[in-house]
């Protein structure tokens, strides 16, 4: 009686999250994000990976994904607002 072969063991990855940029649709792991949502003071808040609640997600490596013309789809009006906060707090934040 011949043996069954053995199946191969793969090593086991966990799921990574994909979201897409509001600015440029590119669909990456979400840790490459910069998460933007409101707080309850109405203000702009630019956090650093997963996060709970609304949120809209802009490429952190990509600056021009900051400009105020391509985040009007997503944010419309708030869109100049929006550009700044990113611009003031992209700096300000430790990379994952």
């Amino acid at each position: 009686m011949t043996a069954a072969p053995s199946p191969t063991l793969t090593p086991k990855t966990g799921h990574v999250p994909e979201r897409t940029c509001v600015a440029c649709r590119r669909r990456r792991a979400q840790g490459e994000f910069f998460r933007l949502s409101r707080d309850a003071d109405g203000r702009w808040r630019v956090q650093q990976g997963p996060r709970t609640g609304r949120g809209a997600y802009v490429c952190a490596d990509s600056p021009a994904c900051w400009a105020e013309k391509r985040l009007r789809r997503a944010f419309g009006a708030q869109a100049p607002v929006v550009s700044q906060t990113l611009l003031n707090r992209s700096t300000d934040l430790p990379r994952a």
